[in-house]
């Protein structure tokens, strides 16, 4: 069984191939604005170094949010037109449990991971997870929108706890001492997408593929020209 995992939530434009559940190739940059440019290049270059051919893929998952509104509208539209043209299931795997199951995989003692991640317009995109004693990831606060000086109640008291986040600085100032804070770009992986997406595809947890959308959490607002211009009369510049 070999699923094509694809994962542009954040500036991490990343894909992975996973092939029969005991390996998998990775490939990733880590540059904002770059997804629609060099997702299919990362995509050409994994299936090259695995010597797999796209028609022997079986599955494409895809991490669907919440995140970056362009990014994860890029990848699932490239997930969806492989999926179309190669006549094969489309995954849907959720971003953070994605970002969990990668923390986990790299920190054996940590027991609780928070994912925390910029929304904008001062809102953060949080979640938390469970390491549960048979090593899976457990959900105990789903994904919500909330401000900063909330997400610390997120955060158990004690055990081993990971937060994880876009915006360093911001969660590191607003957690309680002694909670280690790391960056979350190295946990985004597309192989970490494909895993979860072989598990959901032998589980026969399809995507169906003309009505998937992104998980947004929040509505895009796009400043038009009329209000950028009305804002700048009214500021005097």
């Amino acid at each position: 069984m070999t699923v094509l995992g694809i994962e542009t939530s954040t500036a991490v434009c990343g894909v992975g191939l996973q092939i029969d559940g005991r390996e998998y190739v990775e490939r990733s940059l880590v540059e904002s604005h770059i997804h629609s440019e060099k997702l299919l290049t990362l995509v050409q270059e994994v299936l090259a170094e695995a010597g797999v051919s796209l028609q022997q893929i079986d599955a494409v998952a895809v991490s669907l949010g919440p995140g970056s509104f362009t990014g994860l509208r890029i990848g699932l539209s490239t997930a969806k037109g492989l999926s179309y043209s190669l006549e094969r299931p489309l995954i849907a795997v959720p971003t953070f449990e994605a970002i969990a199951e990668a923390v986990r995989a790299a920190n054996a003692p940590v027991r609780e991971i928070v994912v925390v991640m910029d929304a904008r317009q001062g809102e953060f995109y949080t979640g938390r997870y469970r390491v549960t004693a048979a090593g899976k990831i457990e959900i105990v606060d789903d994904v919500r929108v909330m401000r900063l000086e909330d997400a610390g109640a997120l955060i158990p008291t004690e055990g081993e706890v990971l937060v994880v986040t876009d915006a360093l600085p911001l969660v590191r100032s607003a957690v309680r001492q002694g909670v280690t804070v790391e960056d979350v770009h190295p946990y985004c992986r597309g192989g970490v997408v494909a895993n979860i997406g072989r598990r959901k595809l032998a589980a026969n947890e399809l995507a169906d593929t003309a009505l998937l959308e992104p998980l947004y959490l929040k509505d895009f607002v796009v400043k038009s020209e009329e209000h950028i211009n009305k804002k700048t009369k009214v500021g005097g510049t």
